[in-house]
């Protein structure tokens, strides 16, 4: 039998709260739901039993949504937060990145609030294990490669830094690339379309919420080592650069336009985020599973399952689901090792990324990425291995 979810709405509006509970009704089925009309009720009621997610209205009398979701994060990091606020303070976005997985306009549909909610508690599902899932929950802020975040700061201190200078190094980097998208397609932009690539986002940011979000809020973490013998995070920002490089070539082939060509890049960036966040934060695990897959000849991910219980593409994947990210770059983090258990069919970021992952193996800077393989009977389903050869000279 499946535990029901707990789930926490707290809001000072009686009438808002009824009618979300009213919008919420089918799910009782699903999810155990409380409706509580502050922030101090909110935390006593996490005190009788933690809940997996809550959505908190960020002006309160008494303690605000912000100070509720400080002490949620604080005690109980495994729960998702989800926070709800008419303000267009962009400002308040810079510290609200650090403390809701995702930001929701008022009035906000409760129709989509139920579906947004939904879509993260569903992605918790693929984790299964709670250690590397609550790890998951508490992440603001992913490790950065330490060479590119002295670049970005020394564009950021020069008055002749342009937007297309910041976008050139943000793309290279994938903790960088994530925050932008979070923080660009979270409502606060109220975008009529989601945003996938950093170039395309900075415009909407500007230069100088980007430096409050570098410079004052150290959203860009500095890792300066795994810990991981034999194993950077240089080797892995170089892999995943050859593969975004490629997944990019490869949409260029098929005869997407420069503008498409960029989601696949970021899809190609972002694609091993997961191994990112369990080898910084768990060296001495990964450092066993790489040990477990090189020693027995076994892939990486059932190495993983062994250690942690979970792949990187299901960690990677999860994160940047909560985060809000565009559902291709998400499913390309979760399935570029398996595209055949993508929901989508045919020419996707996915399939792409699953190729370029292949073909860049043997220049690949670590032995872990040199064994990948390729789908060959999936390509052939999709209509696509007569374009292998193609796809290879324009890698070149």
């Amino acid at each position: 039998m499946t535990l029901r979810k707990k789930v926490l709405f707290v809001d000072d509006d009686p009438l808002l709260l009824e009618t979300i509970q009213e919008t919420m009704a089918d799910m009782a089925g699903k999810w155990d739901m409380t409706f509580l009309g502050s922030g101090r009720a909110g935390l006593d009621a996490f005190r009788e039993a933690p809940f997996d997610a809550v959505v908190s209205d960020l002006w309160m009398p008494g303690m605000n949504g912000m100070e509720f979701l400080q002490a949620v994060q604080a005690q109980y990091p495994g729960t998702l937060r989800f926070i709800l606020s008419s303000s267009t303070d962009r400002d308040l976005a810079i510290q609200l990145v650090e403390r809701a997985h995702q930001f929701l306009s008022k009035p906000c549909n409760p129709a989509y609030l139920k579906t947004v909610v939904h879509r993260a508690l569903t992605l918790g599902g693929q984790v299964n294990n709670e250690a590397a899932k609550e790890l998951v929950a508490r992440i603001a802020q992913l490790p950065a490669v330490p060479a590119l975040y002295q670049e970005i700061n020394t564009l950021l201190a020069s008055d002749r830094a342009t937007m297309a200078d910041l976008s050139r190094v943000i793309d290279q980097d994938p903790a960088m690339t994530a925050m932008v998208l979070k923080l660009v397609n979270s409502a606060f932009f109220n975008l009529r379309h989601t945003v996938s690539s950093p170039s395309e986002a900075l415009p909407f940011l500007g230069i100088e919420l980007l430096k409050s979000l570098v410079l004052a809020h150290g959203l860009f973490n500095q890792v300066g080592s795994f810990g991981i013998p034999g194993f950077t995070i240089d080797q892995l920002w170089q892999h995943s650069l050859a593969v975004a490089g490629m997944a990019r070539r490869i949409a260029e082939a098929e005869g997407l336009g420069s503008v498409r060509a960029a989601d696949f890049f970021t899809a190609g960036i972002l694609h091993d985020v997961g191994m990112l966040i369990l080898a910084s934060r768990f060296p001495g695990e990964y450092a066993r599973a790489l040990a477990i897959s090189l020693d027995q000849g076994s892939d990486l991910e059932s190495a993983e399952c062994h250690v942690f219980g979970a792949t990187h593409g299901e960690v990677g994947s999860y994160l940047l689901g909560l985060w809000g990210l565009p559902a291709p770059i998400v499913q390309a983090a979760a399935w570029h090792n398996h595209p055949r258990c993508q929901e989508a069919g045919g020419f996707t970021p996915t399939l792409a990324v699953h190729a370029a992952n292949a073909l860049c193996a043997p220049a690949s800077p670590h032995e872990i990425f040199v064994r990948q393989t390729l789908d060959r009977d999936y390509l052939a389903e999709a209509g696509l291995i007569h374009r292998l050869e193609a796809w290879s000279e324009a890698g070149l």
